[in-house]
């Protein structure tokens, strides 16, 4: 059987973010991180990138990451149209400048981003979601079904950190996609 064409894509790559200092506090102590350039490598020979030729990409990064993430999503083939604003409540996080209270879903579509096929008719969806935090990369639960309200599957997160159901999903700490979970 052929594996399925994504129409939904979501990804929270492990960005080489290392913490200052002497004391280790960033991502580096819960994960392996990857340096952008060898991203697109990695994401293109999972045996698992298979987007459909209309499909939607979704793609976490922090601030100063930024530029790579619309870097890293050209180079999948998207072009980047939005994104949403993840508002953490509670205390501030970390960050030079400013202390940082928020998180970027960027939002990119390939081919007929529009399309029926790929894209939901709700009207009412907003570009921002306000959470607690979790654990360490955990993102929060409303995002997800921001995503499922607005883009049609087969879904598939990549550098996930567990499976979610109605989703395949790729990365160290999930099992790996599963062609033959039904999608919509």
């Amino acid at each position: 059987m052929p594996p399925p064409l994504y129409r939904c894509i979501l990804m929270d790559p492990p960005w080489n973010e290392s913490g200052g200092g002497r004391i280790k506090r960033g991502a580096d102590r819960h994960y392996p991180l990857m340096k952008a350039r060898d991203m697109p490598t990695a994401i293109l020979g999972s045996g698992v990138w298979h987007p459909a030729k209309d499909a939607h990409l979704y793609m976490w990064v922090t601030n100063n990451y930024l530029p790579k993430g619309l870097w890293l999503m050209e180079a999948l083939g998207f072009t980047y149209k939005t994104n949403i604003v993840w508002l953490k409540s509670g205390r501030a996080g970390l960050g030079q400048y400013f202390r940082g209270r928020h998180e970027l879903l960027l939002f990119g579509v390939r081919g007929r981003g529009k399309a029926a096929e790929v894209c939901t008719p709700r009207r009412d969806l907003t570009s921002a979601v306000v959470a607690e935090r979790g654990r360490h990369s955990e993102k929060p639960a409303d995002s997800y079904a921001l995503i499922e309200a607005r883009s049609a599957g087969p879904r598939i997160e990549f550098f996930a950190r567990r499976a979610r159901p109605g989703w395949d999903a790729w990365g160290n700490e999930a099992p790996q996609a599963d062609t033959s979970t039904p999608q919509e």
